[in-house]
């Protein structure tokens, strides 16, 4: 008979939904998944872990869900805030960038220098 566990690591978790490890750690340092850490590894219950589901379980009925006609009406321009570039000017001369100036090696020099 196999003995059913009630605690689960980190990386069952994320096996099993198909996520990060890195994800439900993230999560039970932000506290929104209980769990107890036993020798220096996290490990969550099964029932906390349900109840974390539910609690970000979504309902399409409440989620707006965005229709190909509500994507051709944002579609359209709004007059920007900002005002207009002015035109080009011709004839003006452009200012030359200053060059960046060679950077020093960092560290001890080399004993034998590399060949050119």
């Amino acid at each position: 008979m196999a003995i059913q566990r009630e605690y689960l690591s980190p990386n069952e978790i994320g096996e099993y939904l198909g996520i990060s490890p890195f994800t439900i750690r993230r999560y039970i340092k932000l506290g929104e998944l209980k769990a107890v850490k036993l020798l220096g590894s996290f490990r969550v219950h099964k029932n906390d872990l349900q109840a974390f589901l539910k609690a970000h379980e979504v309902n399409p009925a409440e989620e707006h869900l965005e229709t190909e006609e509500d994507a051709a009406v944002a579609v359209v321009p709004h007059p920007s805030p900002l005002p207009t570039p002015p035109p080009a000017v011709s004839g003006v001369p452009q200012i030359p960038m200053p060059q960046n100036s060679p950077r020093r090696p960092r560290g001890r020099p080399r004993k034998n220098p590399l060949p050119m």
